[in-house]
């Protein structure tokens, strides 16, 4: 447990690094989110599991995952996930695949190989251990390569990460074609 110093000492720590805290009831960290993904904003936010999946509601409709191929990860390739990369199977697993011309695919566990690469295990783990926060990427900005020819491929990645229990851990949404409740 967090004592009241080592919270904001974390606070300052975020801040000199150039970060913002921010404090505010559900509706306002809601309408932040809704903003950024209306116009097109690129932030991350760390956020409970309830406000993140408010936005994730109003994100995904049926029609949208759809037409992206956002779909359930397989348990084989979670079980890859796990295997191969040494990331714990948290739940389910929701994202699109990238077919390359070249035939490579890119999907969940090239998504987790490149965070591996790009983060370290020790962030990537720590993302999968959340329990009462969840990580919401809006408009992120990372680009997803060819496991193959390496390649950067043009279209994007979508994911989203759940607990077993349905809680939200990790996921992401993109603008500006978004209606904000």
């Amino acid at each position: 447990m967090h004592t009241s110093e080592s919270m904001f000492l974390s606070i300052e720590a975020a801040v000199k690094g150039g970060k913002a805290v921010v404090s505010a009831d559900d509706s306002i960290i809601i309408a932040m989110m809704q903003e950024a993904l209306k116009h097109g904003r690129s932030a991350t936010f760390y956020v409970s599991p309830a406000q993140a999946q408010a936005v994730m509601r109003v994100y995904w409709t049926p029609r949208r995952a759809k037409e992206i191929g956002y779909e359930s990860v397989s348990k084989e390739e979670r079980a890859r996930i796990e295997s191969e990369l040494g990331v714990k199977d948290m739940g389910p697993w929701f994202s699109n695949r990238i077919q390359c011309p070249c035939g490579g695919v890119y999907g969940a566990f090239e998504f987790i190989e490149q965070g591996l690469r790009h983060h370290g295990k020790d962030w990537v783990g720590a993302v999968v251990e959340l329990k009462n926060a969840a990580v919401l990427r809006i408009n992120p900005a990372q680009d997803a390569f060819c496991p193959v020819c390496r390649q950067i491929l043009p279209t994007g990645h979508w994911y989203g990460m759940y607990a077993p229990d349905g809680t939200l851990i990790y996921g992401c949404c993109s603008g500006p074609d978004v209606l904000t409740a």
